[in-house]
């Protein structure tokens, strides 16, 4: 409150001081309306700070980036699930963790329990995975 004191003070201060200094004529009318406009501006400020965005929003926080990540995970196990059931036949429980990062969401790791104990399959399920662009694979037989 006091900075915005001190600033108009200033500028009235300014506009009474150059208004004395500018000869009479032609360039007296439009520098004192020059000036007017500016003492508006600067006394109406506080106004025109309530239409302001608030800086989480200008910091990109438009929504709970925890709760989303959670979601997508919690979505793209189960597609991961299905997905496995439809190409090898197998029963499993997977899990994604993603997470949000550079202004994006992305899969940090996959981990996938086979019911099966097939050595094959579970190396053919990780070639699968790493082929779909997972990353920090973790497939394994899961003892019922």
């Amino acid at each position: 409150m006091q900075a915005y004191l001190l600033s108009a003070a200033g500028v009235i201060f300014l506009s009474v001081i150059v208004s004395l200094l500018i000869p009479e004529g032609k360039l007296n009318k439009t520098i004192t309306f020059v000036m007017r406009l500016v003492c508006i501006f600067v006394l109406i400020s506080p106004v025109t700070g309530i239409f302001k965005i608030s800086d989480s929003v200008s910091d990109g926080k438009y929504f709970d980036s925890a709760y989303v990540c959670g979601e997508y995970s919690d979505h793209q196990s189960t597609q991961l699930e299905l997905l496995l059931a439809e190409k090898f036949g197998v029963e499993s429980e997977c899990g994604v963790e993603v997470v949000y990062e550079d202004s994006r969401f992305k899969a940090e790791s996959v981990e996938a329990a086979i019911l099966s104990d097939d050595e094959d399959l579970i190396e053919k399920i990780q070639a699968y995975l790493k082929e779909l662009g997972y990353i920090n694979i973790s497939v394994y037989a899961k003892s019922t």
